[in-house]
């Protein structure tokens, strides 16, 4: 009779460890995001990403750079990918037996001239394909004349580390601690994440919003601002790639206010952005392509070209 007492009081002391244990209690993985009652995780395991293609997205932008609005054309890409949980990188076959991580990946792509020299930017964003808002991992890339910057978010570790590499004095090399919520979400993933949203005029979400890390410097300590997401209406929107029926999203985040167009119609590409800080984004063209094969960009026509 005892060793039946001691034995179920074992099974409650275990049973109850792991009630009040969130996602991180059972490895690194990231954690699903408390908001996903208001974002479709059917969104991002719909079968278009199962295609073996990428969607390749033209945009004719606009940033702010040394007091002036530089006007550049940029490339948004997303694919599916199969991460391996051991390194938090993309997994390289056989995949049989193992067990991995599903993603979406988004490739931003920036590169204009100021007066004396050009700047390059690619940020890579990863989140979770039965999450959208769930951030796995983020990389942020600089190169000018005067050097390279690099930054990583990483996702997966409890609490998130924020890493640096930079060439500016006071920043050199380091690592910060992070406080990546479920639910929060980073500037830098909405063009992505936004697209789960389960688009109804009136849909709010209220979160914490990372502004962008996307610099040539580290500058203040990355800092979550209260935000708020809000789908406003149906709307037709004019880009360059024409007149497409749209869902206007607004998001509010301390001083920083943004509106987002995404189509209408599932996969919701990103149609349009416009931001107060005077960055813009325009879609030009969109196509699902191999990129990595023989998919080609010649900037003297302005466009994307399919592999043979």
């Amino acid at each position: 009779m005892v060793r039946v007492k001691l034995a179920l009081f074992f099974l409650s002391v275990v049973l109850l460890a792991g009630s009040c244990q969130g996602p991180s209690a059972l490895g690194p993985e990231p954690g699903m995001s408390a908001a996903v009652d208001a974002f479709d995780a059917g969104w991002a395991q719909a079968p278009l990403w199962d295609d073996g293609q990428a969607e390749v997205a033209l945009y004719a932008a606009r940033r702010p750079q040394y007091g002036k609005l530089r006007d550049f054309e940029t490339v948004l890409i997303v694919v599916k990918e199969d991460f391996n949980p051991a390194v938090y990188a993309k997994a390289e076959p056989p995949y049989q037996g193992r067990s991995l991580l599903g993603v979406l990946k988004l490739n931003l792509v920036q590169s204009y001239w100021t007066e004396n020299y050009p700047y390059h930017f690619l940020t890579s964003v990863f989140v979770r394909r039965d999450d959208p808002t769930a951030l796995v991992k983020l990389t942020q890339s600089s190169q000018e004349w005067c050097g390279n910057t690099f930054k990583e978010v990483k996702g997966w570790t409890r609490p998130a580390e924020f890493v640096f590499h930079s060439y500016w004095d006071d920043e050199g090399d380091g690592t910060r601690a992070l406080e990546l919520r479920p639910g929060d979400l980073l500037e830098d993933q909405l063009p992505l994440s936004l697209r789960g949203l389960r688009f109804s005029p009136g849909l709010e979400v209220r979160t914490r919003l990372l502004p962008s890390v996307i610099s040539n410097k580290l500058g203040a300590a990355p800092r979550f601002v209260e935000a708020t997401i809000r789908v406003v209406e149906r709307e037709v929107v004019t880009t360059e790639h024409g007149r497409v029926p749209a869902w206007k999203v607004s998001v509010q985040a301390g001083k920083l206010s943004q509106t987002y167009w995404f189509g209408e119609e599932a996969p919701h590409t990103l149609l349009k952005m416009v931001s107060s800080d005077g960055r813009e984004v325009s879609l030009k063209q969109v196509r699902r392509s191999r990129y990595w094969q023989a998919a080609t960009y010649r900037p003297e026509d302005g466009r994307l070209r399919a592999a043979k």
